[in-house]
């Protein structure tokens, strides 16, 4: 071969190589992203391609069934393929936080949030349940602050203006009145409340949240004796002893504000569209308020529910990973439309002052609910988790709430007996 063909050949070469490392170096990450959430998938579904211009990147999303989530993401963890890199997965009943980052399935995000500007417009009571030993684990896709959502038709036939009470104690002191009027005149019974007879759910949690009384400390050991619990728990049951409250019904939950059973409902704002028909079919007033307060001087609202997402620990390029959680879960624009389309508050302070958190609801002769959900959005109280806190609430606590509110057992023993059950969870 002649030394010009040589180096044609040569240069030839060198420009095909150059070719497929520029195709190489152009090539689309592959992000696989799971979520039991159906609702959120359709907001990632609609962001799609917008997200993957802007991280070039191939988002692969995936719905996992909710009851075979955790059972998955352990699986695929331990066998080293087919993980996401990133979840989305909910912040109640979780199992595979550990304030232990080397016993969790998902990476500690504190260096990140600590340089996140976008981090600090994040209420720090929503935080709080995605915090373990310390450790941020993930970003909060929401806030769901807790209203009071009630009949103001029924309540003012018996004098009472539900906007005016301050306290709890006063509002089951003037819910007696519903009681009297039903022996009075043998009309249908209208509850104050529905309430979850399982235990510390439901109407029990959102109140629970108000109180301050913490069920682990800080170190995540259980508490379950301490005077202020105590105190809450006696009074819960106290109430429920009533008679003013009625079974918490999901199925049939709308049915019963439509025909009058349901007075009022304690209702974070995924929640709130049970009112939907009762409130179109016109026959009765409906309003909202802030919660009454537990104590004066306490929060006049709670959290319930909602999802986080998360790193898991064997993603490559989590760096980059973390970026695109934080624009799925804060870009501005994006949170707007979120609230616009699913009346659920984003945990984005920023945003809150849009106009589209401004419009009246007619469900509620024009009142602007999303200025009140927002207000209240900050004042989300903070409570200890933990590793064990979930199986010590929902097995321990709640299989000794029922035996006090049956009277098998006194408050002071079934917190005891709970106390002792919830100690052989910890490490």
């Amino acid at each position: 071969m002649s030394r010009r063909k040589l180096v044609v050949s040569l240069i030839v070469v060198a420009m095909v190589v150059c070719l497929f490392s520029a195709v190489g170096l152009s090539a689309k990450q592959k992000v696989v992203f799971w979520s039991y959430a159906a609702n959120n998938i359709e907001e990632w579904t609609a962001r799609e391609a917008d997200i993957e211009k802007k991280f070039n990147i191939d988002l692969q999303i995936e719905m996992i069934p909710q009851n075979a989530f955790v059972q998955t993401l352990q699986a695929a963890m331990m066998d080293g393929s087919g993980y996401p890199d990133i979840i989305e997965w909910m912040i109640e009943q979780n199992r595979i936080l550990d304030a232990d980052p080397k016993k969790c399935l998902v990476i500690p995000l504190d260096k990140y949030v600590a340089k996140s500007e976008a981090f600090k417009k994040v209420p720090e009571g929503r935080v709080a349940w995605t915090k373990y030993g310390g450790h941020v684990y993930g970003l909060p896709h929401d806030v769901h602050p807790v209203v009071l959502v009630y009949n103001d038709t029924l309540w003012k036939e018996v004098g009472v203006d539900v906007a005016k009470i301050k306290t709890w104690d006063e509002f089951f002191e003037a819910a007696k009145k519903l009681t009297a009027k039903k022996k009075a005149d043998g009309s249908p019974m209208h509850y104050a409340l529905p309430y979850d007879g399982g235990g510390l759910g439901a109407t029990m949690w959102m109140i629970w949240n108000q109180t301050g009384a913490q069920v682990l400390d800080k170190n995540g050991k259980p508490i379950f004796t301490n005077k202020e619990f105590a105190e809450f728990v006696k009074w819960w049951v106290d109430k429920i002893n009533t008679g003013m409250m009625c079974t918490w019904d999901w199925g049939n939950f709308g049915a019963l504000l439509a025909d009058g059973t349901l007075a009022s409902y304690a209702t974070p704002d995924w929640w709130i569209e049970q009112v939907n028909t009762a409130a179109a079919e016109g026959k009765y007033q409906f309003r909202m308020r802030d919660l009454p307060v537990y104590k004066k001087g306490g929060p006049r609202t709670a959290s319930w529910g909602g999802t986080f997402m998360a790193i898991t620990k064997l993603a490559k390029n989590q760096d980059k990973l973390y970026q695109i959680i934080e624009y799925m879960q804060y870009d501005e624009a994006s949170l707007t439309k979120r609230y616009v389309d699913s009346r659920m508050i984003p945990p984005f302070s920023s945003v809150w002052n849009d106009e589209a958190f401004k419009q009246p609801d007619p469900r509620f002769g024009g009142q602007k609910t999303g200025v009140l959900l927002t207000d209240l959005a900050d004042e989300i109280p903070s409570m200890n988790t933990g590793d064990i806190f979930w199986d010590a609430v929902f097995t321990d606590f709640n299989a000794e709430f029922t035996e006090m509110v049956a009277g098998n057992k006194s408050v002071e023993q079934g917190l005891k007996d709970a106390q002792a059950k919830a100690m052989r969870r910890v490490k």
